[in-house]
């Protein structure tokens, strides 16, 4: 996809929310994979100070996370000066980091501090307890069809034309903006350099060689029920290990994964399958080193089903509104996505194809207020400007 707006900063939806939550006396928390811009938004927030009340931390920098570390409020002061608004990027390096944030927030409540991180294992383990009630936290995704639509400035027509691009290769920002002679070779290296080894820091050297055999097999498994004790079985390992994993993998945002609604409490409760999903599809193909146009592929609908989930979780999160999220599998009969909003149960099917939907009569007997709808690319875009 070739850039013609070079000079044009991506809008992202996520930035309103975020200048909207400032000024109140609390930490901004900013999580989200590397290379997506979490960086940018954090600059671009911190832009908006007067020069000489800002100030940029960047703590990948050794003698930054040093300086930042919680030995007293003075040291700290020192720091940051007489600046209003900071930016602590990469802050998950700092030790005790949320004693340091506490530090500051408590004794300087007028204080902007945004800080930013590309682990939630790392940043949220380390910042949870001492910023209790006192931060907001945001995750930045890769890019949504409401940025990149708005970035361009294409059509609903023109962005439908990119579909079978971005279900191949994902929507990471540099992905985006790259043109397609070198966004193979991109997402292959992003992959590589930063989802992969980011993943691999989080285990235990013993089992490392598990990890790359897990993703491939989860990622072979988008669209289907996970099961850890079939993944167990096949690795050889205890269903404990590839449950924490799985959550690492979580944490890292590699992966999310949804719940089954079996129509009874019990069976919600007992179930212990999920359906794990890609937070970007370029990241999943290129782990699997399947990176064919989609017109040669045998997981079209897979790949769909993975892109809508996307595609929801962030039209979702671009309206600050927390919505349950489940798939619905009971009696042989399934639905991708059932929301749950107030008590109000809506049921979505995915398919790269438009095609009849029959309501699974055992999901319509026990929600016989829910809806169903199928999304396909016809529709998926005014599917996602509406509750």
């Amino acid at each position: 996809m070739e850039d013609k707006n070079k000079t044009k900063m991506i809008e992202r939806t996520l930035t309103p929310l975020i200048r909207d939550h400032m000024g109140r006396g609390r930490v901004i928390v900013l999580y989200g994979p590397r290379r997506v811009g979490k960086t940018t938004i954090a600059r671009e927030l911190l832009a908006e100070a007067p020069e000489q009340e800002r100030l940029y931390l960047n703590c990948d920098e050794m003698v930054t996370a040093d300086a930042l570390k919680p030995t007293s409020l003075a040291a700290l002061e020192r720091v940051i000066g007489q600046a209003k608004r900071i930016v602590i990027d990469e802050a998950q390096r700092v030790e005790n980091i949320g004693l340091t944030l506490k530090l500051l927030i408590d004794n300087h409540p007028e204080l902007d501090i945004i800080a930013t991180g590309s682990s939630s294992f790392d940043l949220a383990g380390k910042v949870k307890e001492p910023l209790t009630g006192r931060a907001y936290e945001f995750m930045l995704t890769p890019l949504s069809l409401t940025e990149i639509k708005s970035y361009f400035g294409y059509s609903d027509l023109q962005l439908q034309t990119l579909f079978p691009r971005l279900l191949r290769l994902g929507s990471y920002p540099g992905i985006v903006l790259t043109d397609d002679n070198r966004a193979d070779e991109e997402i292959i290296a992003l992959a590589d350099n930063y989802v992969y080894k980011d993943s691999l820091e989080l285990v235990e050297l013993r089992q490392r060689q598990l990890l790359p055999r897990l993703l491939q097999a989860l990622a072979l498994q988008i669209g289907q029920e996970a099961s850890y004790h079939e993944l167990g079985v096949t690795f050889g390992v205890k269903v404990e290990t590839i449950e924490r994993y799985i959550t690492l993998l979580e944490m890292a945002f590699v992966i999310y994964r949804v719940s089954a609604l079996t129509g009874t409490v019990k069976g919600n409760l007992s179930n212990r399958k999920r359906k794990v999903y890609f937070y970007d599809l370029g990241i999943r193909n290129a782990l699997i080193q399947s990176l064919q146009p989609l017109d040669l592929r045998a997981d079209k609908d897979a790949l769909w089903e993975n892109f809508c989930m996307n595609e929801r979780l962030k039209y979702w999160q671009s309206r600050d509104e927390r919505v349950q999220r489940h798939y619905w599998r009971s009696l042989g009969s399934k639905l991708d996505l059932v929301e749950v909003k107030n008590d109000i149960y809506q049921a979505y099917e995915f398919s790269y194809t438009d095609k009849k939907l029959t309501t699974p009569k055992y999901f319509t007997d026990t929600y016989p207020d829910a809806e169903a709808q199928l999304i396909h690319p016809a529709n998926v875009l005014q599917w996602l400007v509406r509750p």
